[in-house]
């Protein structure tokens, strides 16, 4: 007889209590461990933060007004700093509690993903215990408010597709809308949120209201800054870095990788072009050069979008800056044998037969969805750690047989276990 449902219940919320704890405790770890002074981005990001909370608007350190994306500085760290002035270290307790967040989040997408007890313990498990996902917290990058806000959209995207309801969708249109302001690159999971409502149980007229309901959601979140970007720069654009992103990883010098612009054609000179130009007109001079490339040599264009793709999911064995110690080092290894297990777990979900396909199918969308961005652009590791979760629930997925198995042993075991008497 099994144990009835709320006793079950019981014990998975205490465990999964327990993994939370593990994955804030290691995150908390890594931010008394890692020392790590702010540069470039997280610069940005701060300045961006700072200046709206002393009336200047939101503008970066360069004076850029929407180079750098809006959404982390402006859901994050501007509330952070209005009450703890410009902590970074309450900047990156902020981050751990995100972490939190994702963690339990990790739990509630496998669990619309159809995952078991065990399965939903073993999402929320690997993504508590991921390195990376504790050592990005001492980062005030905008990766640590993507991670919670893709894992949101991905359990609208799974309800969708069983239990459609204009809430669901109007929940998912707002969580793009904070995408599209925090890292438009996971726009891309649109096509998962396409799929699953293709495959939902409604007539067409429901899916089309749906889907109105879902862009309602993201032009309420998204319009306003569109709205502010058209008054203050004459556009209306999330950002103006896409053309400058789309040059670095399209142009004579591009390798796939990340490379400074002053290493390409269009280094010399640049910064007094953008300055003269203005953010809009620069990126946009860009894009028609990265454009023309593409089409004056669209063989090598092909091919090195291929290679964005292998560097995106390439294993982490690079070293990192300076010369490692040797907990860097070990730590290193471990992460690469993390990596290893949960990319060949989750390719293991296309060989199993318990996990419903159109749900396989909505997450794995997800991942190639987001890949593909990235072989636009250019890659660098961390744009990789989003989706990261994503990976870890499909790996749990296709790791829950196993553990049910070796749980249905344990007891059975005990069950037919001798009794021992006493003398």
């Amino acid at each position: 007889m099994g144990e009835p449902s709320n006793q079950g219940d019981h014990l998975e919320w205490k465990w999964l209590s327990v993994v939370i704890c593990i994955g804030l405790a290691m995150r908390a770890a890594a931010i008394v461990l890692y020392h790590h002074t702010p540069e470039s981005d997280e610069i940005a990001y701060a300045s961006m933060a700072m200046n709206l909370i002393n009336g200047h608007g939101i503008v970066d350190y360069k004076g850029n007004h929407a180079m750098y994306s809006v959404g982390y500085p402006l859901f994050v760290l501007a509330p952070v700093f209005s009450l703890f002035g410009e902590s970074t270290f309450a900047a990156r307790i902020a981050n751990v509690l995100l972490g939190g967040v994702s963690i339990l989040l990790c739990h509630r997408v496998a669990r619309e993903a159809g995952a078991n007890r065990s399965g939903r313990i073993i999402a929320a498990a690997i993504w508590a215990l991921y390195l990376p996902a504790s050592v990005y917290g001492v980062y005030l990058l905008k990766e640590n408010l993507m991670v919670p806000l893709m894992l949101a959209v991905m359990w609208c995207a799974l309800r969708l597709s069983k239990r459609p309801s204009p809430a669901a969708a109007v929940t998912c249109g707002l969580l793009l809308g904070a995408i599209a302001l925090t890292g438009s690159a996971a726009l891309s999971l649109g096509g998962a949120v396409a799929f699953a409502l293709w495959v939902c149980p409604a007539s067409f007229y429901r899916r089309g209201i749906l889907a109105l309901c879902i862009a309602a959601g993201v032009c309420s979140v998204s319009a306003p800054w569109i709205v502010r970007n058209m008054n203050v720069l004459g556009a209306p654009v999330l950002n103006t870095n896409g053309g400058f992103n789309l040059y670095l990883g399209n142009n004579p010098a591009a390798t796939g990788m990340f490379v400074s612009i002053v290493d390409t054609p269009r280094g010399k000179g640049w910064e007094a072009f953008r300055l003269a130009q203005g953010e809009v007109e620069a990126s946009e001079s860009l894009k028609r050069d990265a454009i023309a490339w593409i089409m004056e040599d669209p063989a090598r264009f092909a091919a090195l979008m291929v290679k964005k793709a292998v560097y995106f999911w390439t294993p982490p064995l690079h070293a990192g800056k300076g010369e490692a110690s040797g907990v860097e080092s070990i730590i290193r290894v471990l992460w690469a044998i993390q990596f290893a297990i949960m990319v060949l777990a989750a390719l293991g979900s296309i060989l199993t037969r318990h996990i419903s396909r159109p749900h396989l199918i909505t997450l794995w969308l997800a991942i190639a969805g987001y890949t593909a961005v990235h072989m636009l652009f250019y890659v660098i590791f961390r744009y990789r750690e989003p989706i990261m979760p994503i990976l870890g629930i499909i790996a749990a997925l296709s790791l829950q047989p196993l553990l049910s198995r070796t749980g249905r042993f344990t007891r059975a075991s005990r069950k037919h276990a001798l009794p021992v008497h006493s003398d």
